[in-house]
């Protein structure tokens, strides 16, 4: 059974579908690659194969840890190479206004009691200004007034709140290295169609600020 009201989990797929379909507007192959991922790690949760918090580790941790290393790798691969090139820095900025809309979900699941209070912005998480700022330095980069340095102190800033909230998800869940105690506990995160908020739409964030980096690298003047 899928926790939650049936207009949260609409919405929750609707930011999903969303922001999949701006991945295959830029790139084919890739979008392909997203689809493959999405129905994988979306069985994954259908099956309730990462529910088991107390096992020792976790599988949602093991789960987490390939999904990082996936984004990792292919960031730093020519398909990260290739949407550098073709995207462009507007749109790589840009892209990350879809934190907004994650942010908007959390409260809501808190308000639902399926989200504990600490990972929304009601708590301590700070992630909306990740995607209120990339609408805004987007624009800026748009109209040629965005500096580099600008460019790289958000990417940092957005980087750095991004691994905020991910910490404190995972000091959330009902294992061994919780430190909030409150409830509800994070658990919603293993179930369908949650799963893809950790295993894609965090990894979509890491992605996008990679891909930043390698934009700096690529048009590094010598």
């Amino acid at each position: 059974m899928i926790p939650g009201p049936v207009s949260l989990v609409a919405f929750f797929l609707c930011v999903v579908v969303g922001t999949a379909a701006l991945l295959a507007a830029k790139s084919k192959p890739f979008a392909v690659g997203v689809l493959v991922w999405l129905a994988i790690t979306g069985l994954v949760g259908w099956l309730g194969l990462v529910r088991n918090f107390q096992h020792a580790p976790p599988p949602m941790f093991m789960l987490l840890l390939a999904a990082v290393a996936l984004t990792v790798v292919t960031a730093l691969s020519r398909i990260g190479s290739r949407l550098v090139a073709e995207a462009g820095i507007v749109w790589l900025v840009g892209v990350q206004a879809f934190r907004i809309a994650v942010e908007i979900f959390l409260d809501w699941g808190h308000q639902v009691n399926l989200v504990p209070v600490q990972m929304t912005f009601e708590g301590r998480n700070c992630d909306i200004v990740s995607g209120v700022s990339a609408a805004g330095v987007a624009w800026l980069a748009a109209k040629g007034r965005a500096p580099r340095w600008l460019i790289l102190l958000w990417n940092c800033v957005g980087l750095a709140l991004l691994l905020n909230i991910v910490v404190i998800a995972i000091l959330s869940m009902p294992t061994p290295l919780r430190r909030f105690h409150n409830e509800p506990a994070n658990t919603f995160v293993a179930y369908l169609p949650y799963i893809w908020l950790p295993t894609f739409l965090v990894q979509l964030a890491l992605f996008g600020h990679l891909l930043v980096f390698r934009w700096f690298y690529q048009t590094r003047t010598d």
